[in-house]
């Protein structure tokens, strides 16, 4: 039992570092610094879910696995914490961040603000082109089996979307916040359901802008309380913080 238990560790430590092999790969070549890179890397295995919240970071296999020395390593990291991907302890290295219950619901409200303000100057750039696109994504994003292919398409969803309002710093502000919590919502299987996002389609394709945004208000509430819940079963100190 307890070879059989090794085995499946190291399969499972393999299989990992397979994936973290083929990410490094992707960014090699296409940054004009290794530091660029190294921090891209990082950045991408942290939001993908590759380095999950709580882990501890090897930097000698970082830096291995893409070649480089330890020092672009650390100088990634330093970046990295300044965005609250990381955090440096003194004494224990570095650990992928942890969001708090109430860091998540901040993160939410914000992207409330944020989104319906993108959404209600995007309305009036809306085209039947443009709405048939977003419909086939809604269609694709809901029948989706695997998790991951479904955040992917509800990203690019949102995007496409929210460039029509031509606010480039509000849309990368909205970007950043999904990003900071798309990894929760990968790691514990959460969904953003709340009547589907062709209710949402629904409304734009009826020029309802106060519809879609109540929808939009809705369904980041419910997947904030959804996510807010589980950080907190997951995490139980995080419950009576």
């Amino acid at each position: 039992m307890a070879k059989a238990k090794s085995a499946a560790a190291d399969n499972g430590q393999s299989a990992g570092q397979e994936v973290l092999d083929r990410l490094a790969q992707s960014v090699r070549g296409t940054f004009q610094t290794v530091e660029d890179m190294t921090q891209t890397f990082i950045r991408e295995a942290i939001l993908q879910g590759h380095f999950p919240p709580g882990q501890r970071l090897n930097l000698d296999n970082i830096a291995a696995t893409l070649g480089v020395s330890r020092m672009p390593v650390r100088a990634s990291l330093r970046q990295l914490e300044g965005e609250g991907l990381v955090r440096i302890h003194a004494h224990r290295g570095v650990t992928v961040s942890v969001l708090q219950p109430d860091e998540i619901a901040e993160i939410y409200e914000l992207r409330i603000l944020l989104e319906t303000y993108l959404l209600e100057r995007a309305m009036p750039h809306l085209t039947e082109d443009i709405l048939r696109d977003l419909r086939a994504s809604a269609e694709a994003m809901e029948a989706a089996d695997d998790l991951a292919d479904g955040l992917e398409i509800r990203k690019d969803f949102y995007e496409k979307l929210y460039a029509l309002a031509e606010r480039p710093r509000a849309l990368a502000e909205a970007k950043h916040l999904r990003g900071s919590v798309g990894r929760y919502l990968l790691l514990l299987r959460v969904t953003e359901e709340h009547g589907g996002h062709p209710g949402l389609l629904s409304h734009l394709e009826k020029g309802d802008l106060e519809g879609g945004k109540k929808w939009l208000r809705d369904h980041l509430s419910h997947v904030s309380e959804e996510l807010q819940k589980l950080v907190s079963e997951n995490d139980p100190a995080a419950a009576g913080r």
